[in-house]
């Protein structure tokens, strides 16, 4: 039998096959048919109000319509659409990866890194004054987290005070800002011990591996006392003594150790500390601390820019601008100095032109070492936090890409807020904040002698 002969057999074998493949779906389709004209006539025959009830079919009974959960609903979502359902799920798998990966590589213990032998190698350089409260809370939680802390001394009596602290990591550093080295690159005088640590080997003790120390940070810390009142009652004297203390030491000290920050291919950091809240809102009678702070963030601004131009570029510079912080029972001085009293000093004129503002201005004033006593900082850790996060090198992100470092860190209550309010808060609002009221100036208060009332300033 030939390939043709098998063929034809197999094509009339088939044949009953679909035969009854054909006749059950026309079988199929009629009772369809038949079923639905069955329904439209049963259902047009209920609706005809002609017929007798006992002839009339009744109406078919509603549908209920089985209420699902939303668990129920998304499941049937996600079996009918499943191409979407898979994208869906492989973008919240690669956000989480992503978001948890970074996360886990940002993560800072906020601690000094030790050296291989377990000593420690980072050293911090404190450059203020041993008898601020701020300097002191700094250098202790510093020296708590494995950190070597150097706080500059320019007495005999502030070395003392530095000594007092018992502690062998906490070391006086003295610093003579007049004596300058013969050219910029040379070291200065008392700078040779720490230049010393991070450039030789160090031992520990005997038969232990040697290690080199790093000079981390730089951390500059002025004092927060400025003085306040109309600038007609502020004497020359008081606006030096600002400019030396406030500006000039700051820029010296960071001029002075910038060959001690570069003299390794090692990632610093100077750290600028100073109040922002006034400089913020530009408050009035407070024009030294305000003056102070601008010029201070616009030297940081210049000096991050001449830094960006150096090749290795492992020096940051950081504006940590401070709000209201409590450093707790153990650092708080007890005031000799009573608010407002300074208007004594005062001449008449000058306290009938600004004397009621100006204690209208200390009364609504958003600080808390001056204003009134509703007004508390933040906890001491906002500010050691902040403090760590400026001097931790530069984090990398999931992809192991160096990401830059934040120039502005605001710490303390209100720092940050009120930065905001400075810049979008229109004049008239601020001024109300301040408690500040537009008028001419006020005519002196006279007894019916007609002398000035100076018993009434005497009382305030």
């Amino acid at each position: 039998m030939t390939s043709d002969d098998q063929f034809f057999f197999d094509y009339l074998a088939s044949i009953p096959h679909d035969v009854r493949r054909y006749s059950l779906e026309v079988a199929d389709s009629i009772d369809r048919q038949v079923d639905h004209a069955a329904k439209v006539f049963r259902d047009t025959l209920s609706h005809q109000s002609w017929l007798p009830s006992s002839v009339r079919p009744s109406p078919p009974p509603p549908r209920v319509r089985v209420s699902q959960s939303l668990v129920d609903r998304a499941h049937d979502w996600v079996l009918r659409n499943r191409a979407w359902s898979a994208a869906i799920l492989a973008f919240i798998g690669t956000t989480s990866l992503l978001y948890f990966g970074n996360k886990k590589l940002n993560s800072r213990r906020r601690k000094a890194r030790r050296a291989g032998n377990g000593a420690r190698k980072e050293i911090v350089v404190v450059a203020g004054s041993p008898h601020e409260p701020m300097t002191k809370a700094i250098a202790t939680d510093l020296e708590r987290r494995g950190y070597i802390v150097y706080i500059t001394v320019s007495s005999v009596d502030e070395e003392h005070l530095v000594q007092s602290e018992n502690r062998m990591d906490i070391r006086p550093l003295w610093l003579d800002l007049t004596v300058t080295p013969s050219s910029s690159s040379e070291i200065h005088p008392s700078l040779t011990e720490i230049h010393s640590l991070i450039t030789q080997p160090q031992w520990p003790m005997p038969g232990v591996p040697p290690h080199t120390c790093q000079l981390s940070g730089l951390i500059l810390v002025p004092s927060p006392n400025y003085a306040t009142g109309p600038l007609a009652t502020v004497p020359a004297s008081s606006w030096a003594d600002t400019v030396n203390t406030q500006l000039l030491s700051p820029i010296l000290t960071t001029q002075l150790f910038l060959p001690l920050l570069s003299a390794r291919n090692t990632n610093s950091t100077v750290v600028l500390m100073y109040p922002s809240i006034s400089a913020s809102l530009s408050a009035p009678f407070t024009s030294p601390e305000v003056t102070t702070a601008r010029a201070l963030s616009g030297f940081a601004t210049s000096f991050r820019r001449e830094l960006c131009l150096l090749q290795h570029g492992n020096i940051d510079i950081v504006e940590l601008k401070l709000g209201n912080i409590d450093l707790g029972p153990q650092y708080r001085n007890p005031q000799s100095h009573i608010t407002g009293t300074e208007v004594l000093a005062w001449t008449t004129q000058q306290r009938s032109l600004y004397g009621p503002q100006y204690l209208s201005s200390i009364e609504q004033r958003p600080v808390a070492t001056a204003g009134p006593s509703m007004v508390r900082g933040s906890h001491a850790r906002t500010l050691h936090y902040a403090v760590l996060d400026a001097l931790a090198p530069a984090s990398k992100d999931i992809f192991g890409r160096k990401k830059s470092k934040k120039s502005v860190i605001y710490a303390g209550r209100g720092a940050w807020s009120y930065s905001i309010v400075g810049e979008w808060a229109p004049n008239f609002l601020v001024g109300w904040m301040l408690g500040l009221r537009s008028g001419g100036p006020i005519t002196p208060l006279t007894s019916p002698s007609g002398s000035s009332s100076e018993t009434s300033w005497e009382k305030v």
